[in-house]
């Protein structure tokens, strides 16, 4: 399950993401916004989004705001989320290859809806290594 969240600033790219979902038969949540609202705040949206992830080992986390630095510190906070902030595919790759990460963020203002869904697919399609790169986790 996906589960997608963002403040004001994402609104828009994760409204066109669950249009995106739905066509290719995706599985999706929305943990909110689920207004637009100019004067929301990031981390009373992305903080329960996590506990959305965490609910099962397979869930992935979409997480967006204007740059994605904002939700992906948040999203860090909460003890197991791995979150990236990926501006690129390769960044997507090497995050779920090495890391496990279970949470992408994007920064809206910074990529186009094109260059989202590449990263979006590349992270959903990319599986964890495990090995050395689990024992590196543990460590977290």
């Amino acid at each position: 399950m996906i589960v997608l969240a963002s403040d004001h600033a994402g609104f828009e790219l994760k409204e066109y993401l669950k249009l995106y979902f739905t066509k290719h038969k995706i599985e999706y949540i929305d943990a909110g916004a689920l207004n637009y609202d100019p004067e929301d705040d990031y981390p009373d949206i992305i903080k329960p989004a996590t506990k959305h992830v965490l609910k099962d080992v397979n869930n992935r986390g979409i997480f967006i705001c204007g740059s994605g630095v904002g939700v992906n510190m948040v999203a860090n906070r909460t003890k197991g989320i791995r979150a990236v902030l990926a501006s690129d595919t390769q960044t997507a790759e090497m995050a779920r290859l090495h890391n496990n990460a279970n949470v992408l963020c994007l920064g809206a203002r910074m990529i186009c809806k094109r260059r989202a869904t590449n990263i979006i697919n590349t992270f959903l399609s990319t599986d964890f290594l495990g090995g050395k790169h689990q024992r590196r986790i543990d460590k977290f």
